[in-house]
């Protein structure tokens, strides 16, 4: 994996047993209204953010964000990762969506996931990690399809999507997100290789 560069940002991998770094995830992670609109709880504490870190967000094709001169300390986070639950089980209650996308929905592609602080909301910032990251995905690892999800309440993340060409695939009713409890309508976007190269 490597780092990104954008004209403002910096994606890069993160960094484990880090306390500035645990602590400025933290400092974004624990707003209530950041991590329940992706699926998982407001983070409880530093040490829940370093775990956090340690556990799940330092893996291959996860990025931290950074903010280009203003700090090195992380606003949020994107990455591309297999299908998760939520998107194998759109598939697996409606097996006519697999057999219609055929190969787009089959081995090499993938699915973006983000979040980025809240006092960074509205400035471009997720659109252009975005962007980066669905060029990587394209152009250095050779997907032939990027999927994304998003609560179909919200908008914003809808927007981001919307911006870099990933246009509604379907949705879905009552996917359950079992980290935080609930289950919520669903829209699953989607760009191709092909359509990527046309957008880009």
């Amino acid at each position: 994996m490597r780092d990104i560069e954008t004209s403002r940002l910096l994606l890069r991998a993160w960094r484990v047993n880090d306390a500035a770094e645990a602590a400025s995830v933290f400092r974004y992670a624990s707003d209530p209204l950041v991590g329940p609109r992706a699926g998982w709880p407001p983070h409880a504490s530093v040490d829940e953010s370093a775990r956090i870190v340690r556990d799940v967000l330092a893996v291959e094709n996860n990025w931290a964000i950074i903010v280009k001169f203003e700090g090195d300390g992380p606003v949020g986070s994107i990455a591309l990762k297999p299908f998760s639950s939520q998107l194998l089980d759109c598939f697996d209650s409606a097996p006519e969506l697999r057999e219609h996308f055929g190969r787009l929905a089959g081995e090499g592609a993938l699915e973006v996931g983000y979040w980025i602080g809240r006092s960074l909301w509205g400035r471009g910032y997720m659109t252009e990690s975005l962007g980066a990251v669905l060029e990587y995905a394209f152009g250095t690892l050779g997907a032939p399809a990027v999927w994304g999800l998003h609560f179909a309440s919200n908008d914003g993340s809808g927007r981001v999507m919307e911006k870099c060409g990933m246009a509604p695939a379907f949705e879905q009713r009552d996917v359950a997100y079992p980290l935080v409890g609930e289950s919520h309508d669903t829209v699953c976007r989607l760009v191709t290789a092909d359509q990527w190269d046309s957008v880009r």
